[in-house]
């Protein structure tokens, strides 16, 4: 197997949900072992900052990323999650600031693109670090675990927290070599709930959100209309495959339940420290 970098640049704008501005990402392909790279093009000299877990600096609502110079560029999970399940190796990704659009919500925008511009293979074989014993982290009632595998592969479960009649706990599976990124999971949007709507506005947050941007849940019903039955598990995976790919291309059995962008990437950390 030979790593791939996408045929052709594109570009995708859209509102950033935090800030609720405009923003606007543009794909370009990118040389062999270069990896994913983040470029602020709003910054002369433009800033780089690279994918990789020792660069995340906040998990909050979003997994953000920060240079040695202190420039960050956050919501960068959809896009990392769009670029890894697409199988795309090497990119470099221009933002005209700080925050990457919301779209939808899912990652469909970008992996549909990904897919239209086609990709090209590099002459460059793709290596995978292993996994020798299991690694499990936990925080509170929530955990990730990661056992040895020859393939990559998830299992995700959603937890009904906050108790609400009409909800259950879900659980999603996902591999590459069954299913199918762009379809099964790419479509699955973000969720809030709707009691906390006004907490996480009046702490700068989701300014730019709408129905429009994601699933809201509310205390008798979710709206709008959810487009796969575990939808919220299926996203809960889309952002946990975009979190790992901060780490090098790796295999392992991945099992979590009540993930967040802070479990994510402490498990990240952790998994990198057992790869060989």
């Amino acid at each position: 197997m030979y790593q791939k970098t996408i045929r052709n640049s594109f570009t995708l704008d859209g509102i950033a949900i935090h800030s609720g501005n405009v923003s606007e990402i543009t794909l370009h392909s990118a040389q062999p072992n270069t990896g994913i790279v983040f470029r602020r093009v709003d910054l002369d000299p433009y800033e780089i900052i690279e994918a990789r877990i020792g660069n995340v600096s906040n998990t909050e609502r979003c997994t953000q990323l920060k240079n040695k110079q202190g420039y960050a560029v956050s919501m960068v999970e959809h896009t990392m999650s769009a670029v890894c399940g697409m199988g795309i190796d090497n990119v470099i990704i221009d933002v005209n600031g700080e925050e990457l659009p919301i779209f939808d919500g899912s990652s469909s925008y970008i992996a549909a693109k990904i897919l239209e511009v086609g990709y090209l293979q590099q002459e460059v074989p793709k290596t995978y670090l292993h996994l020798h014993h299991k690694v499990r982290v936990e925080h509170g009632t929530s955990f990730l675990e990661a056992h040895p595998s020859s393939m990559i592969s998830y299992c995700v479960c959603f937890k009904n927290e906050h108790k609400i009649a009409y909800l259950s706990d879900q659980i999603s599976n996902f591999n590459f070599i069954e299913n199918d990124y762009l379809t099964d999971i790419a479509p699955a949007r973000t969720f809030c709930f709707e009691k906390e709507i006004m907490y996480l506005r009046s702490k700068g947050l989701i300014q730019g959100a709408s129905l429009e941007h994601g699933i809201v849940i509310g205390e008798k019903r979710i709206y709008p209309n959810l487009r796969f039955p575990d939808e919220l598990s299926r996203h809960k995976l889309l952002d946990l495959i975009g979190d790992l790919a901060l780490n090098p291309s790796f295999h392992a059995e991945i099992i979590g339940s009540g993930t967040s962008h802070y479990l994510n990437t402490l498990f990240a950390r952790e998994l990198l420290k057992n790869l060989r």
